[in-house]
């Protein structure tokens, strides 16, 4: 489906097929001579027929389109080495474009496999067998131009400034036109579900942090609609950005009094089988391996949090990591 939201602006709805986020938000911008595409979708057919579908119905040259990427997930560069083979230039933050290149190497899963072990689970040969984001990926090789804060991107009457968003990835950006004030927030900022705050790695501590910061850094620009990724168009960013904090601070105090619940350490998967979840699953031994891996990522960052403001303890034995109440 394509709407045209604002004045050459047009939403391109590509669906994500038995995924709990149903739909992509891809948003196509039109200028006289050129175009800018923001995100593409999984590297999967029913995806890519319909990004290329609207594109044709669009009349959009390729050769004339730039691609930015705003994170690695595969839902939003599954395709962009599809575009990047048939001409389009991509635009992607350096550090974000190697982990989008890492997501077809078998050591980019190895050592997530090593980094949930460390959380007390057990994961075995093939669990991320079935995990979207090493499926849908992009496959081949691919070049492209680096972009960085403060940069500009202008496309007929809009100039977007890029805006480093970190938090739901390590690199995500994000697009604000200031004299239209509107504001691509990716997956930032949604309507109606929050964003996975997960763990990225021990060299990427503190993502909720980040993430928090982030969010309070976009609630100071003059926004009047914001475009997501998913879900609706958010009319009053200031309010939401506010929802997404306090449900941070509920989840905090949710895991802190977890860990405040026993009177023996906690791995992560021990707080994340007694948080609550919106998860069509009976119990934490059927949430499927994709949803357990984002569950565990999400305690990690919340127990870092804590951690890290002196609200729990955290220490090692052998290769696994525990946390329990600070009694000091």
């Amino acid at each position: 489906m394509i709407k045209e939201i604002l004045p050459k602006i047009y939403q391109i709805e590509i669906p994500l097929p038995k995924n709990p986020l149903k739909a992509l938000n891809s948003y196509l911008i039109k200028g006289e001579e050129e175009y800018l595409l923001v995100d593409t979708g999984f590297n999967r057919r029913e995806c890519q027929e319909v990004l290329f579908q609207a594109l044709d119905s669009l009349e959009v040259d390729l050769k004339k389109t730039k691609v930015l990427i705003t994170h690695l997930h595969a839902d939003h560069s599954g395709l962009a080495e599809v575009l990047y083979s048939k001409g389009a230039t991509l635009l992607m933050e350096p550090e974000e474009a190697l982990r989008i290149k890492a997501l077809s190497k078998e050591k980019n899963w190895e050592t997530m496999k090593g980094d949930l072990k460390t959380f007390g689970l057990e994961v075995g040969k093939n669990f991320f067998d079935d995990h979207p984001g090493r499926i849908y990926a992009p496959k081949g090789d691919f070049a492209y131009e680096k972009i960085h804060e403060g940069e500009n991107i202008v496309i007929g009457d809009y100039s977007f400034e890029v805006i480093s968003v970190p938090g739901h990835t390590p690199g995500m950006i994000n697009l604000f036109d200031r004299e239209n004030r509107i504001y691509l927030s990716a997956d930032h900022v949604l309507e109606t579900i929050t964003p996975n705050i997960g763990f990225w790695g021990y060299d990427q501590e503190k993502m909720l942090q980040k993430y928090l910061k982030s969010l309070r850094k976009v609630q100071e620009y003059p926004v009047t609609v914001m475009l997501p990724s998913h879900r609706g168009l958010i009319r009053k960013p200031k309010e939401r950005i506010e929802e997404l904090i306090a449900h941070h601070q509920e989840r905090l105090k949710e895991v802190e009094n977890i860990i405040n619940g026993k009177d023996r350490p906690l791995t992560v998967e021990d707080v994340a089988k007694d948080m609550d979840w919106r998860i069509p699953a009976k119990s934490w031994g059927d949430f499927p391996p994709p949803q357990k891996s984002f569950a565990a990522g999400e305690a990690m960052s919340h127990l870092e949090y804590l951690k890290d403001h002196g609200r729990i303890k955290a220490y090692w034995k052998g290769n696994v990591i525990y946390f329990a109440r600070n009694t000091q």
